[in-house]
């Protein structure tokens, strides 16, 4: 999944010119965008990173493939909404989005429907497909 996400989120930075960073840390955030993350982990890595020079943002990108469903899908998503409510606190324009996919979420369907109540941007892989970061990144 981190390698579909990668592929796709180069191929909207370019006509952006956005630049991006893989497994980023809020402390590269801070020191080469000058943006404050706020972090509920001190190790906390983000699958991605975008960041807009244009309009001083930055988003942060998880991604996650589920093939089976199971308690691990209930945490995550709980985890992920939590975090995304705690990166809100930040002072600097900071977005989170989730990009996830597979059969799990057949299974465990009501998590997935209460972190949409608190994550604003949802995706999956045929949202990827389909040009949803292109309409997330748009800087007009």
């Amino acid at each position: 999944m981190e390698g579909i996400l990668e592929r796709s989120v180069a191929k909207v930075c370019q006509p952006y010119e956005l630049e991006f960073k893989a497994q980023a840390t809020a402390s590269f955030i801070k020191e080469y965008w000058n943006i404050e993350v706020p972090v509920d982990k001190s190790q906390r890595r983000f699958d991605m990173a975008v960041y807009s020079k244009e309009r001083h943002k930055v988003w942060l990108i998880e991604t996650n493939y589920y093939g089976g469903g199971g308690s691990k899908l209930k945490a995550v998503a709980g985890e992920f909404t939590e975090l995304s409510q705690f990166v809100r606190t930040s002072l600097d324009d900071v977005e989170f989005v989730w990009v996830t996919d597979g059969l799990g979420w057949k299974i465990a369907h009501l998590p997935l429907a209460e972190a949409f109540g608190h994550i604003t941007n949802i995706f999956n892989l045929e949202m990827l497909k389909d040009g949803f970061l292109f309409e997330l990144f748009d800087l007009d």
